[in-house]
């Protein structure tokens, strides 16, 4: 999924010129406290927040700094790119431009968080593995073709770089399975190091109720 797919197009969009009385009509009617701005051009400006703008004698938005000026990201973007975007620079909304750099819209970052938690199988039931391993040794299709011998289906995997040896890395994988026991047994005797594992005998209803409260949390 790119970028533009996830745009929110019911978030209105200010211009530098508009009256700060007009800012707040919108973010009361939207019931939110800050919303993209663009300068007459088309191009995204920053977003402007009502902490800015309330009890302040400002005349147009044109008077205020705005916020987030690094907050944009072209459409054609993983949305792997809105997620850093909106870490790198601590942005609860992520600006989208076209090819020509124009303002199309803008992303929220909670929506970008759900995208990824539920292509990553975040929710879905299974147990988890973390392989360590030499760089030089990686294989993914003989982890996989062990892994499917056992009767088990990797629904996500993740490469991360081990920070204490960068010949190192961590591979993470998210099995079908609960119960994946006889499946670290086996990557074991196949001679690979299992760095961690994650039992999924849990309550799946709480781990749900967790992950909705982080969603509300991201939402504020």
């Amino acid at each position: 999924m790119i970028a533009k797919d996830l745009i929110d197009y019911d978030i209105p969009l200010l211009n530098k010129e508009d009256k700060v009385s007009k800012a707040l009509e919108l973010m009361e009617e939207f019931e939110c406290t800050r919303l993209p701005v663009v300068v007459s051009e088309g191009y995204y400006a920053g977003f402007l927040e009502e902490k800015i703008i309330i009890n302040c004698d400002g005349k147009k938005i044109s008077d205020y700094r705005l916020m987030g000026e690094n907050g944009q990201i072209d459409q054609g973007s993983h949305y792997y790119g809105i997620i850093k975007c909106a870490l790198e620079f601590d942005l609860p909304l992520i600006s989208i431009k076209d090819d020509q750099g124009l303002y199309l819209g803008v992303v929220p970052t909670v929506s970008a968080f759900e995208t990824f938690a539920s292509c990553s199988a975040l929710l879905t039931p299974g147990g988890i593995i973390v392989l360590s391993l030499n760089n030089k040794d990686y294989s993914f299709s003989e982890i996989g073709r062990i892994i499917e011998n056992s009767d088990a289906q990797i629904i996500n995997s993740q490469i991360s770089i081990d920070p204490n040896n960068n010949d190192k890395i961590w591979l993470t994988l998210k099995l079908n399975k609960e119960d994946i026991s006889h499946l670290i047994s086996i990557l074991k005797f196949s001679g690979y190091k299992i760095d961690r594992y994650f039992s999924t005998h849990v309550n799946h209803e709480n781990i749900k109720e967790r992950y909705d409260s982080l969603m509300n949390y991201l939402k504020i």
